[in-house]
Formats: C-alpha cells, sequence, structure tokens
C-alpha cells in the first residue's frame, strides 16, 4: 500500500527542513522533476531525479540560513487526487540571524505514493531583499 498524498506531505516538510536525506528519499520518486522558483533557474536549472533533487533539497540554502531554522506556516492547503497545493509563510534564521520570512508556494503531483513533480514559488524580491541584508 502507498501513502497518500496526504501523508506524504505531512512527512516530507520536517525531513525537508530537517535536512534528512534519508527519510525524504523515502518520500520523492526516482524520477522526480523540481521546478526551482524562476530567478534562480540560470543557478540550479530544472533539477531531475531523485539524488539531484535530495542534494538541492538538503544543501541549496546552506550559506544563506541556519541549519534546522525553518518551519512553514501553512495557509492555504488542497489536495486532490495525485496533486496538491499549499501556500505558506517561511520562515527561518539567516546565517547572520537575522529573521527571514517569505511567502511560498508548492504544487506537487504523486506516483507510487511519493512526490513526482514539484513546482517552488516565492517572492523573489523579498528573498533577495533578505538574502543582502543577512550576508
Amino acid at each position: 500500500m502507498t501513502d497518500s498524498p496526504q501523508s506524504v506531505l505531512e512527512k516530507f516538510f520536517p525531513a525537508m527542513f530537517a535536512a534528512d536525506s534519508a527519510a525524504l528519499a523515502e518520500l520523492i520518486h526516482p524520477e522526480v522533476v523540481w521546478h526551482v522558483p524562476p530567478f534562480v533557474a540560470d543557478e540550479f536549472g530544472l533539477v531531475e531525479g531523485r539524488e539531484a533533487v535530495l542534494g538541492f533539497l538538503c544543501s541549496a540554502g546552506d550559506e544563506f540560513y541556519q541549519p534546522g531554522s525553518f518551519s512553514l506556516d501553512v495557509e492555504v492547503q488542497a489536495v486532490e487526487e495525485d496533486r496538491a497545493v499549499i501556500v505558506g509563510q517561511m520562515r527561518a534564521t539567516t546565517a547572520r540571524g537575522t529573521p527571514y520570512r517569505n511567502r511560498y508556494a508548492f504544487a506537487f503531483r504523486f506516483a507510487d505514493g511519493q512526490i513526482r513533480e514539484a513546482y517552488e514559488l516565492l517572492d523573489s524580491l523579498s528573498f533577495q531583499r533578505q538574502q543582502e541584508q543577512g550576508r
């Protein structure tokens, strides 16, 4: 029996925030595609495959954020069949110790009880301003 999308999401964000690659590997399909926010696409491109996505999720923010400081306050969550959307306020602490807060939207598609495709969007101007202050 495969996990429901709701169950996968309940496990996914805590595992992502903890950079728990073993837990994330259980939740991510081997052929996953992660669509990064457009303003970082030049740096990361389209992230494809479990290993590449694990690397992205577990280390992309290492130079900007304090490990273990992330949380997500979910404002909207909708799960229907093999798709889900989550919108909420992401919070963290920058490497310099300043608070980070931004609105994120995630859209997911599931296959075989795992995340098969994801889109990550955020307020890029707010992100860039806070990164400049947090460096």
